[in-house]
């Protein structure tokens, strides 16, 4: 299933279609250009099964409100590109530390294509134990919760935050927050950066071997490196993966994941 999901949105050339005429009459549109809004709404979170399955049709319902709410911010804000970016930063972020909780270890097969790179290792998923008692994130969890439910709950999460983080994704091709080579685009290697920054950040916090460090010819402060793309995003850069790969060119660059 994580698999099928992460096909989506790394699949090369990957484009929101922004066809908008179906969702023209939703009643969720209230304003000129929300239209656009409920198609990407639609696509990823509410008909996409792969999504929301076993959510509740009222949670699909309350998290598509939420996503339109946010949305209407981008829409009706005086500077909708720089909103835009806040809210996409925040949920690739949010999206990538629950990535890192379930990339499969050696020798299972990985789906994502991330194990392996900038210290991404698949270790965490046998630890989620001890970071749901460390991380905030995961404060509502049963005291007494096994493995296997946290795991399955971790899941859910991951999945409403991967559809809200390609919402936003969306909307920024709307507003031309993009490098119109797909190709050298910003947006992978920034989910990248996040996801080697929030294993680093676990690791760490779990006394963990740092293993960034020889996996990106870094040193112990790679993770903040890495995690420091986020900043240029909110910065305001046209191209901030130019700013990151300047800023840091000894680091391994987040876009070898796909190059290589």
């Amino acid at each position: 299933m994580l698999k099928k999901i992460l096909q989506t949105i790394f699949r090369p050339n990957h484009q929101p279609e922004m066809n908008i005429a179906q969702s023209s009459n939703s009643p969720f549109v209230q304003h000129e250009g929300e239209a656009l809004a409920v198609e990407l709404i639609n696509r990823f979170w509410v008909n996409n099964k792969a999504a929301n399955e076993h959510h509740s049709k009222a949670m699909v319902k309350n998290v598509a409100e939420k996503m339109m709410e946010d949305c209407r911010k981008v829409l009706s804000g005086p500077d909708p590109i720089m909103v835009n970016r806040q809210l996409l930063a925040e949920s690739v972020l949010r999206c990538a530390k629950l990535q890192v909780l379930l990339i499969s270890p050696v020798p299972e097969p990985d789906g994502t294509g991330l194990r392996g790179h900038l210290g991404m290792t698949g270790e965490l998923k046998s630890r989620i134990l001890d970071i749901v008692k460390i991380d905030k994130e995961f404060e509502s969890f049963p005291a007494n919760i096994n493995l296997a439910k946290a795991g399955n709950q971790i899941q859910f999460a991951y999945r409403r935050a991967w559809a809200y983080m390609n919402v936003f994704e969306g909307l920024r091709h709307e507003y031309d927050d993009i490098n119109p080579e797909q190709s050298k685009d910003w947006f992978r290697p920034f989910f990248a950066s996040q996801c080697a920054f929030s294993e680093s950040k676990y690791r760490e916090e779990l006394g963990m071997p740092n293993v960034l460090d020889k996996s990106s010819n870094g040193d112990a402060t790679s993770g903040l490196k890495y995690g420091n793309f986020r900043d240029i995003v909110l910065n305001g850069d046209k191209l901030p993966d130019l700013v990151w790969e300047e800023k840091y060119p000894n680091l391994v660059n987040p876009k070898i994941i796909w190059n290589a």
